[in-house]
Order: C-alpha cells, then structure tokens, then sequence
C-alpha cells in the first residue's frame, strides 16, 4: 500500500521513514512542491514514452499530484481528460502552482495515523 501511497507523493516515504527511525511526523509537501515532481515525471515519462502516449499515461498520474489540494478538485478532472501535449499539461500544473502553491498539502490518512499514535 505504501507503493500506492506514493503516487502522487513521492516524499510519503520520506515522511514513513522519519516517523519509525525517529518518532518525527515531518511537515506535508506544499502544492508547489508536488507540481515540481509531477513536471519533473512527466519529463521523464515523455522522454521516454514520447509526447503522446506519455500525456496519455500521464492523465492518470497528474491528478494524484494535487489529490490533497483542498482547491483543486476541478483541476483534477482537468489534468485527466484535456491535456494532449506536454505543453498543455505544463500550462495547467503552472496555473495550479500559482493559484495554490503555498497551500500544504493535506494527508491522506498516513499522517493522521502518525498524530494519534504521536499523542498516545
């Protein structure tokens, strides 16, 4: 479950390892953070894939990336079903940045766990 965690989060497993090696709930990613790993990705899977089939598969990652933004709900369905190029996609994720960029993200349950136990 922690693989699928980190789709969309890639400091989840930072975030796991700091709680069980030193009991530390680390501070969520903000928005702007996860927009610049999702542009980071998505480079790499349409340098790999290619614009087209890496836009494709990206509709599905994309989203995952702003799930705990708590203003970005359209922007989800947005990034799964317009962008065909990689330059639509990026111009969306940019908006998004601006728009919410310093908000953090919120968890999405793994952190809440980490609080209660914190507090036992």
């Amino acid at each position: 479950m922690v693989a699928r965690g980190g789709v969309g989060n890639p400091f989840l497993i930072t975030q796991i390892d700091a709680w069980f090696r030193y009991g530390r709930r680390l501070p969520n990613p903000t928005v702007a953070q996860q927009i610049d790993w999702c542009m980071q990705l998505s480079d790499a899977v349409i340098k790999e894939k290619g614009e087209e089939v890496g836009v494709r598969k990206l509709r599905s990652i994309a989203p995952k990336f702003v799930a705990g933004c708590t203003r970005c709900k359209g922007n989800r369905r947005m990034l799964a079903t317009v962008p065909t190029t990689r330059k639509e996609l990026f111009d969306m994720l940019l908006e998004i940045k601006e728009r919410a960029g310093n908000e953090t993200a919120r968890s999405l349950g793994v952190g809440d766990a980490a609080c209660v136990h914190e507090e036992d």
